[in-house]
């Protein structure tokens, strides 16, 4: 065999060699993406509102095989837990008053054991139910946004709706929120005080509000905003 034809099948067997390692590193049909390749969903539902954001792929990022499902949100950092190390205090951020629990469900069954195994490809949901059996479901969103300057300050919170309520009504019932003697402007959220160059802006579901906007009557599932945010 000439050189010529040497070098040409020693060439393909270095191709040949090279592809199998590839194959072998990123396993059949990998993209080499670690987000989602878990299969994982997680679903954070408080009435008809979506309250996951991107906590799906910190949920992804932290899944071991063989992780129970208390296992995955604790590392997770999602679910912040009570002292009891499995009572539900926050999910991604957002708190419930005490009329209303976190019901947990994986592939649309209602979690009984938190030491149950997590497969891939599992659907998770955290509904916010009413703690009483048969009570009506009637929430109301209060979300303080900290912006880049505080994010520690933010937080969403799920109020039980009451007849008659309004923007005021909820901020001072909150016990979050302190109001100047003219009832209408904020003075300090979860007790921070703006600097002079910020200030405390009000939305609700989406639409600032001006004035008198604090008279608003609000209804189930409305959604009260306040933004730090500079003048």
């Amino acid at each position: 065999m000439s050189a010529k034809w040497m070098w040409r099948l020693l060439l393909s067997f270095v191709v040949i060699i090279s592809a199998s390692g590839c194959s072998s590193v990123l396993g059949p049909g990998d993209n080499g993406g670690s987000a989602g390749s878990t299969g994982l969903s997680l679903s954070i539902l408080v009435g008809e509102r979506e309250m996951a954001g991107t906590s799906g792929r910190l949920l992804s990022e932290a899944y071991t095989e063989g992780n129970s499902i208390i296992e995955l949100l604790r590392k997770s950092g999602i679910v912040t837990f009570a002292a009891d190390g499995y009572s539900i205090l926050e999910v991604n951020k957002v708190a419930l008053s005490q009329d209303m629990v976190w019901e947990v469900q994986v592939n649309g069954k209602k979690l009984t054991d938190w030491n149950s195994k997590i497969e891939t490809g599992a659907a998770i949901i955290f509904a916010a139910k009413p703690a009483a059996a048969g009570a009506v479901f009637q929430p109301v969103l209060l979300t303080v946004n900290g912006g880049s300057e505080q994010p520690e300050l933010t937080h969403s919170h799920v109020l039980s709706y009451t007849e008659d309520m309004s923007v005021r009504g909820l901020m001072k019932n909150s016990g979050m929120i302190k109001l100047a003697e003219d009832n209408k402007t904020v003075l300090a959220v979860m007790d921070y005080t703006p600097l002079s160059s910020e200030e405390w802006k009000l939305k609700v579901n989406d639409k600032g509000l001006l004035g008198n906007g604090v008279d608003m009557k609000l209804r189930p599932q409305d959604k009260l905003e306040i933004s730090l945010v500079l003048k």
